[in-house]
């Protein structure tokens, strides 16, 4: 006599079901009221591809503006089975749509397509980032001079970065506002920062020293380690000036010297 499976097991049925056509599912459990238990499940399984799908144009519209309707459709479909939700709030879905993006065959000559997937990603986590309240270019300045390099930096929790061989805010924007003239790329790979300023989310390209300062604060590196990594791009790089136009953007919050007791 078989013996009747668990409500668990009839519930990982169920949902390896929703991400899988192939699979039947739990058919003997659902009551189909007036529908064929198999027709129920279908309206599961579209219903749960049209809103995590959904959720995935909502995060990734210059992807989907540069790969056309019809892929993006395809990919969020194989996305979905490859990377199934393990929540409710899809709001950290599509955490690894570019990983999925530069293993497609099909991308292996377009492989700006997941560097703009991980730009849009950093736009997300940007945006959901809690809020800190940011210090003044002064403050940090009058920090600067007091605590030399016993200074600890911290940055904004909305600040992100992406490097990219591509030129991927170019082609972010692009996307997002074509123009009639056509994109001319010069090949050159950006640095992007991206933070958060009114309630939306800031972008800007940096050079490589400005770059690999930042990278080095968001690590939690002291400002003098930040100063060697810049340099070593640029040997005219100016610390003070950078840390200033960082905290004009309001990257920075309250700079505090490790030796002052709290």
């Amino acid at each position: 006599m078989p013996v009747a499976p668990t409500l668990l097991e009839t519930q990982r049925s169920f949902l390896t079901a929703l991400y899988d056509d192939n699979e039947a599912g739990p058919i003997d459990a659902i009551v189909g009221k007036g529908l064929e238990p198999a027709a129920r499940l279908q309206i599961y399984r579209r219903s749960c591809n049209a809103i995590q799908t959904g959720a995935l144009r909502a995060s990734f519209p210059a992807v989907l503006a540069l790969v056309g309707e019809d892929f993006f459709e395809q990919t969020a479909h194989g996305y979905r089975h490859a990377h199934p939700s393990n929540s409710g709030n899809l709001q950290g879905f599509g955490a690894h749509l570019a990983e999925y993006l530069a293993s497609l065959p099909a991308l292996a000559d377009y492989q700006y397509v997941p560097d703009v997937a991980g730009l849009e990603w950093q736009r997300q986590l940007t945006a959901l980032a809690r809020h800190s309240a940011t210090a003044s270019p002064d403050a940090v300045a009058r920090s600067s001079a007091g605590a030399g390099q016993s200074l600890a930096i911290s940055l904004h929790p909305s600040v992100h970065l992406l490097a990219s061989r591509h030129p991927v805010l170019t082609l972010w924007r692009y996307a997002m506002q074509p123009s009639p003239e056509p994109l001319r790329l010069d090949g050159a790979g950006e640095n992007v920062v991206l933070w958060r300023a009114d309630g939306e989310v800031a972008m800007a390209t940096l050079d490589a020293a400005s770059f690999a300062c930042i990278e080095s604060l968001a690590q939690g590196r002291p400002p003098g380690v930040a100063h060697t990594a810049a340099l070593a791009a640029d040997a005219e790089f100016d610390l003070a000036a950078c840390l200033k136009s960082f905290a004009q953007c309001g990257l920075i919050i309250a700079p505090q010297d490790p030796a002052t007791p709290h």
